[in-house]
């Protein structure tokens, strides 16, 4: 059994710190497949970043109108893009859409490093500039040897670097597939289906890329949308979130396990179930709920290119509300409710009021989160992060403050069938605290306080562990608490725990007289195969100890205790009488 330290301070303290660290890992809305963008003469550029496997699409549909009222000629607009290919996962992490100067110096020269800490030379393709009437739709041609050219890095100095272009030379023609020239073909002359659902470009390398297109014109003022999608031959998710979509398909089939074989143990077992075993039944159905809604999101986002805004905070709620009942349930069962004890009294009250805080708390944070791209690590996020943290390491200071107080009690009642169950459940949730603060630690390690982060393609482990820590913590509950035939040896009984009523007797009259009548007790149960006459001897002794150590106002006492409201008026009414 592993000990826990009486420090409650520092467990606080530690618990808090770890907490604050997790929020900062806390990741927003899933990359999207598809982009609608505006476009104007005063905002001529665009950019899109998404992390793509090898073989993603990018397919790219421009329309335009011109604003004849201010051009008496027709507009023509020069369109041209670039696409840069980075393996450092925070390459464009601090850098938002309305940061234009950022990407107007990157557009004009994208073969240059953005982090000069730890410098990764990118790859890239830049564009020709085309020209376009803008009239309605723009088809634009897919990529090929005569209309795009490979990037190469300049030092400052103005020389070329012989190494890193030639290490871009060749992750470029993986990029683009321009060995076998496979899908950069142009498609034939007239052919105009065919070019208009050809993709621009065809990446041929995992890696975080970064989409950029400007549109401007020199002869008058033009609207434009640019229709942008990144698709593989999977779907629409990111290379990030992919992973994602199988582990929640996993996970709800594991949930629906759990709920078949609960539903059937309750069934069998109906007439004796505890209220602890419902409350496990709701965190089991809410935890289904809650995997199912987001492997809708993730499947309608792979197939539509695009998130549904309300599904993915409909199943945040769901999230918030299971882990508010979990964590009740955590509360209620190391407080020993229907096992020590047959009811919570006044802490039901402060039950009640954490679990609605943890819910408003967990609402709050998760929509926040969820409404801000992954890449966002603005400070806005801690003022919703850290109450809840704090409320986190508030109830888990109070999980294990009562399993030490239960455990006690528990152990001077000498119950071994009930202590048994909580040290295996406080073992469990010890474990999982340890499993917790090592995944943390390596998180924070190899994730937050890496400059490039190349091992991006593990991030959606960061979602994933939490997960299933949870399922796998639900499943010790399920075990120990599961209904059997024997399922009331759990419950609580004031006349089979051990000590219980030594304790009371204690409590109302005091340590002394207490453990002399737990000694005459045990003489009496020690003379019981005595013949009869050793009986009456003995009841004889035990009258003439009553008479000699209790009091007879201390005995009246507790006669007069026992007599109802009724009885004491009619004595008082015969003792008027004679008086």
């Amino acid at each position: 059994m592993l000990i826990m330290s009486k420090d409650s301070n520092f467990f606080t303290i530690f618990i808090i710190s770890v907490l604050f660290h997790f929020g900062e890992l806390a990741w927003g809305y899933p990359e999207q497949g598809k982009w609608s963008l505006p476009v104007s003469q005063e905002e001529q550029y665009i950019a899109v970043t998404k992390s793509m496997f090898n073989g993603t699409s990018v397919l790219v549909k421009v329309k335009c109108d011109a604003d004849m009222e201010t051009s008496a000629s027709p507009v023509n607009v020069t369109i041209s893009w670039v696409l840069r290919w980075t393996p450092c996962w925070k390459e464009y992490l601090f850098y938002s859409e309305e940061n234009k100067k950022f990407f107007e110096d990157l557009f004009e020269s994208p073969e240059l490093p953005l982090n000069h800490e730890v410098i990764q030379y990118p790859a890239g393709l830049k564009s020709s500039q085309f020209s376009f009437k803008c009239d309605n739709n723009i088809i634009l041609p897919p990529a090929d040897e005569s209309n795009v050219r490979i990037l190469e890095y300049h030092s400052s100095d103005g020389s070329t670097e012989a190494t890193p272009t030639t290490n871009n030379t060749q992750k470029l023609k993986r990029l683009t597939g321009s060995d076998a020239h496979e899908g950069l073909a142009l498609p034939a002359p007239g052919s105009k289906t065919a070019r208009t659902t050809r993709p621009l470009v065809t990446v041929h390398s995992d890696g975080v890329y970064l989409f950029m297109m400007r549109i401007k014109s020199d002869n008058g003022s033009f609207t434009a949308t640019v229709d942008l999608q990144m698709v593989g031959s999977y779907g629409y998710l990111s290379a990030s979130d992919y992973p994602l979509l199988w582990f929640y398909s996993v996970l709800c089939v594991v949930y629906v396990i759990y709920g078949v074989v609960w539903l059937v143990l309750c069934f069998l077992r109906w007439r004796d179930l505890l209220r602890l075993q419902y409350w496990i039944a709701a965190v089991i159905l809410l935890g289904l709920l809650e995997k199912a809604m987001f492997v809708a999101e993730y499947e309608s986002l792979n197939e539509q290119g695009y998130s549904v805004p309300g599904l993915l905070i409909a199943a945040e709620i769901v999230s918030c509300a299971k882990r508010t009942i979990s964590r009740i349930l955590v509360v209620i069962v190391a407080l020993g409710f229907g096992i020590v004890k047959p009811r919570l009294g006044s802490l039901l009250h402060r039950v009640i009021a954490l679990g609605m805080l943890y819910f408003l708390l967990a609402s709050i944070e998760s929509c926040t989160r969820i409404l801000r791209p992954k890449t966002d690590q603005s400070k806005q996020m801690l003022v919703a992060v850290i109450p809840l943290a704090l409320l986190d390491s508030l109830i888990c200071w109070w999980v294990f403050s009562a399993l030490v107080s239960t455990i006690r009690t528990l152990r001077l009642r000498r119950n071994p069938t009930k202590l048994a169950l909580y040290s295996y459940f406080t073992n469990a949730l010890a474990l999982g605290v340890l499993l917790s603060v090592i995944f943390m630690f390596w998180s924070v390690r190899y994730h937050t306080y890496d400059d490039c982060l190349k091992d991006w393609q593990t991030l959606w482990l960061n979602d994933a562990f939490w997960h299933l820590l949870f399922a796998l913590l639900l499943l010790v509950i399920m075990i120990l608490w599961r209904p059997t035939n024997n399922n009331q040896r759990f419950a609580f009984s004031p006349l089979l725990d051990d000590g219980s009523d030594g304790e009371e007797i204690d409590h109302l009259i005091g340590g002394g007289l207490a453990e002399d009548t737990k000694h005459r007790s045990r003489a009496a149960s020690t003379t019981s195969s005595s013949p009869r006459s050793s009986r009456q001897h003995s009841a004889e002794d035990d009258l003439k100890w009553v008479e000699d150590n209790i009091p007879s106002s201390f005995a009246d006492m507790n006669l007069s205790a026992l007599d109802s409201d009724e009885e004491i008026m009619t004595t008082r009414f015969e003792m008027s009488k004679m008086q």
